[in-house]
């Protein structure tokens, strides 16, 4: 969802006006340039369009959004470029698609340092930044914090008693920690950008403030707690006196299914219901307040629209447009939106999908290819790529030479802890693994596959609730339906330990490595099996390995530290229970395997 709010003064700042006095003809004339506006980007995760009141949701209580969109420019069909929070944002900021900035997953990279971004084309232009981030997913390791001056991404205050491991920042703190912020600013013009990530799984129905009003309709009421948020925000710019001199931005990084299609959350899909965004674009003396804009556009057309509208400049070489002359009420011209997703490949080695959108049609590449008249059929119910061939091969033509004409780039490697991967893994998103080098598999094709993929789910949250016995079958069914879906393996093999079964863990835990090399915590767990069905040169062999690829698992150097006792290296042991100590001081195991070998 993106809306933009500018206008020229400001009531609380004096106009800073630069003046120069000329003399043309004897006469002197005065020349003043208005005070640049200031920016406050606020991007909101997992926010559908159709759930907002101004997009047509009769249930929806989002008054705040909707009396912007009021006033301004809405636009029914601007499409994110990914369903994935870090790569849509990167997006966002520099006006390039996935493949041309290189971050096309979560977690999996950092935005490459050489690439010009929005923060930073304002910083040079004197502009005071800071950033206000919600979630680990936007991390400043991940590249988004070049140009901010502040960029508060400390998750000390996450509630992990009312989340679990899900850690983020409750809209609430968010809000408060950027308007503090933005109290303090001098007369020299900023830009705040504010991320949002309550509508993101897990719901929260917000009973101390609604009641049992969204008793049913848990993700509605996330968005209302949202936009009480965003009122608190336009009140403070009000009070302020600043809402004329401020451009403010609400975009969302992508949607979320609720179910559509099969998928329960984001990610696996390209359908409308996650890649659907609301843009809202409200600007006194630019836009013309209640247009409505049907065409297609993406959010890489951010970056390119906020420095023409704020520093009347343009980025080179970027696959977003100014949408400025929309503003105006003036006709863009026809372009077609690009959007992919390597989500079912990097969780499953299902085939990665790749999507192209125009005016009409929607084209989804995959093993089994889709083709939707989007107009007469918002839902994507009826696919026609087998009754339209000409169409599709058109798309599919169309598709091809818009990646060929792409300057693809390979995101910076980025080195995540133990605790960030499992800050990662909590909030549903796949930690950096490495590629099994299966591409000469045949891909299954997620549509087919999601039912199975739901089942893994339905059977973690059994494991997670102690009915381990209940989770086996389950994941026998995933597994007898791809063999090849590797995390089934791995958490079957984790659910069969814990029935005690070792000896058939180790046969699906070695399936799982054999599938995905690079699962470290894994082969952790293989590791730790080996060891405990005494196989104790094979448990030296896997826990060496996975030390390699994850030298932070300090459980695996103590296992190694036993398994090593077990072969007579003492030496060796005594080695890896200190290093164990050395990153985990009170770890009694290890501090008590250390006492009994100095009483031999």
């Amino acid at each position: 969802m993106l809306i933009l709010l500018a206008a020229s003064l400001s009531r609380r700042k004096l106009l800073i006006a630069i003046s120069a006095v000329v003399l043309v003809g004897g006469l002197l004339i005065t020349l003043t340039r208005p005070a640049r506006r200031n920016l406050i980007l606020i991007t909101l995760d997992t926010t559908r369009a159709d759930r907002l009141g101004c997009y047509g949701h009769s249930n929806a209580l989002t008054p705040v959004l909707d009396g912007l969109a009021e006033k301004g420019v809405l636009f029914e069909r601007a499409y994110a470029p990914v369903p994935l929070t870090l790569p849509s944002h990167a997006s966002m900021f520099t006006g390039l698609y996935p493949p041309e900035h290189g971050v096309r997953n979560n977690g999996q990279g950092a935005l490459p340092e050489s690439l010009p971004t929005l923060t930073t084309e304002l910083r040079q232009q004197g502009y005071d930044t800071a950033a206000f981030v919600a979630a680990f997913v936007l991390d400043r390791k991940f590249g988004l914090n070049r140009g901010f001056q502040t960029y508060s991404d400390d998750l000390s205050q996450a509630d992990d008693s009312q989340h679990g491991h899900h850690r983020y920042r409750a809209g609430r703190i968010v809000m408060d920690s950027a308007i503090s912020w933005i109290n303090r600013r001098d007369d020299a013009p900023y830009f705040c950008w504010i991320h949002l990530f309550d509508p993101h799984f897990p719901y929260l129905l917000h009973e101390d403030v609604f009641g049992d009003q969204f008793a049913d309709r848990p993700y509605d009421a996330e968005l209302a707690y949202v936009d009480q948020q965003l009122g608190r925000l336009m009140a403070a710019l009000e009070d302020a006196g600043e809402l004329e001199s401020t451009t403010i931005v609400i975009v969302g990084d992508h949607g979320e299914s609720l179910g559509d299609h099969g998928e329960r959350a984001h990610g696996m899909t390209l359908y409308e219901s996650v890649m659907r965004v609301p843009l809202i674009v409200v600007s006194p003396g630019q836009a013309t307040g209640g247009l409505r804009v049907a065409d297609p556009v993406s959010l890489v057309d951010l970056c390119p629209t906020l420095l023409d509208c704020l520093l009347d400049k343009s980025l080179p070489d970027i696959s977003g447009r100014s949408l400025r002359p929309a503003l105006r009420g003036e006709i863009l011209p026809p372009k077609d939106c690009y959007a992919e997703t390597d989500e079912p490949y990097q969780t499953a080695r299902w085939s990665p999908l790749r999507a192209l959108i125009t005016s009409e049609f929607k084209y989804v590449r995959s093993t089994q290819p889709e083709l939707y008249k989007l107009q007469s059929d918002r839902e994507e119910l009826n696919n026609l790529a087998a009754a339209e061939l000409k169409i599709t091969q058109e798309m599919e033509e169309q598709l091809n030479r818009l990646e060929q004409g792409m300057r693809q780039r390979v995101a910076q490697n980025v080195l995540l802890t133990e605790r960030e991967r499992t800050a990662l893994a909590s909030l549903g998103y796949a930690a950096p693994g490495q590629d099994s080098g299966a591409g000469e598999m045949v891909l299954r094709d997620v549509k087919e596959m999601l039912p199975y993929y739901n089942m893994l789910n339905d059977a973690t949250e059994m494991m997670d609730a102690g009915r381990y016995d209940l989770a086996e079958p389950v994941l026998r069914s995933v597994i007898a339906a791809d063999d090849n879906f590797f995390l089934a393996h791995g958490d079957l093999g984790r659910c069969l330990l814990r029935l005690e079964k070792t000896e058939e863990a180790i046969v699906q835990l070695r399936r799982n490595v054999e599938l995905d090399p690079g699962a470290d915590r894994v082969r952790a767990l293989l590791g730790a099996a080996l060891l405990m069905s005494s196989n104790y040169a094979e448990a030296v062999a896997e826990l060496e390995t996975t030390i390699r690829l994850n030298s932070e698992l300090y459980e695996s150097r103590y296992n190694l530290g036993l398994a090593l006792e077990k072969l007579g290296r003492t030496d060796e042991a005594v080695e890896q229970y200190r290093s164990c100590l050395r990153m985990v001081p009170y770890f009694t195991p290890a501090q008590q395997r250390l006492e009994a070998l100095k009483l031999r």
